[in-house]
């Protein structure tokens, strides 16, 4: 049976799958239930995707709570994200994540949603999460954004430890055209790849996210039809560690592991 391999993220400590669960989709269509969604992620723990993504705004806590009764919670890696624009918000929504989580620690806590004219208001709240990290709740910090600016500029930034941003194989033009899937703040693909290496070498953590593009109104993702070649080709890149992926099904966890697994990565 084909497993994920697992991989250091960034100078984090963390060792993570190389294929991250997406849970979004469990919470905004509220037709998946917490205890159905923690049986998924039990499984999926089961082959290997010990990393499991959320949100405190996905309503997706539960089903990650859920799974977290069942698993040794020291074996899987939780990543959650916050709109605070302040650190007071920041440490309000991250007592509130950790008892919707029903855990004493968060491995990963994100920023949420970083746009390019709030970079140094990012620093600032970052400055005060650092702070907390010390207390041992959080384990490492950072944020997601669809910025090329905000990725190059946070590369530099000492207290981010982990950066989730778009990264996909999809040409320019395709990116121009269904903004709506794949939606870059700024930049272009090819400027945001030379963004996310410059931000890995600096150490940092790389999530890649918008993978397959976004699926939009109930259609499908836009890259949904090559969907192996379109993982593969993400997941093989030396400066990207994990990739994160919304799955609703065990059967679709499976498909990704085997778009992951089926050839050898690179060391």
């Amino acid at each position: 049976m084909l497993k994920v391999p697992v991989v250091n993220l960034g100078n984090t400590g963390l060792k993570v799958s190389k294929l991250g669960f997406g849970t979004f989709d469990f919470g905004v269509p509220l037709d998946i239930s917490p205890e159905e969604g923690g049986r998924i992620l039990i499984e999926s723990y089961k082959l290997g995707v010990n990393f499991w993504d959320t949100s405190d705004d996905y309503g997706s806590h539960p089903h990650v709570a859920s799974a977290l009764k069942c698993v040794p919670r020291k074996e899987v890696t939780v990543s959650t994200k916050t709109s605070a624009k302040s650190g007071e918000e920041a440490r309000k929504s991250l007592m509130s994540s950790l008892e919707e989580l029903d855990t004493d620690y968060i491995d990963v806590f994100l920023l949420h949603y970083v746009k390019s004219d709030w970079i140094n208001g990012c620093r600032r709240v970052l400055k005060e999460l650092e702070e907390i990290k010390t207390t041992g709740i959080v384990k490492a910090i950072g944020l997601s954004t669809h910025s090329v600016t905000v990725v190059r500029e946070v590369s530099q930034i000492e207290e981010v430890d982990v950066i989730m941003t778009i990264c996909c194989r999809a040409s320019q033009a395709v990116i121009s055209k269904f903004r709506e899937h794949i939606p870059l703040e700024d930049g272009s693909i090819k400027e945001m790849f030379h963004a996310i290496k410059l931000a890995h070498k600096s150490g940092k953590g790389v999530i890649a996210m918008k993978v397959l593009g976004g699926g939009v109104s109930g259609r499908p993702a836009l890259l949904a039809k090559d969907y192996q070649s379109s993982i593969k080709s993400i997941a093989k890149l030396d400066f990207v560690d994990t990739i994160v992926i919304g799955m609703r099904s065990l059967d679709e966890v499976k498909k990704n592991i085997k778009a992951i697994a089926s050839d050898p990565l690179p060391r």
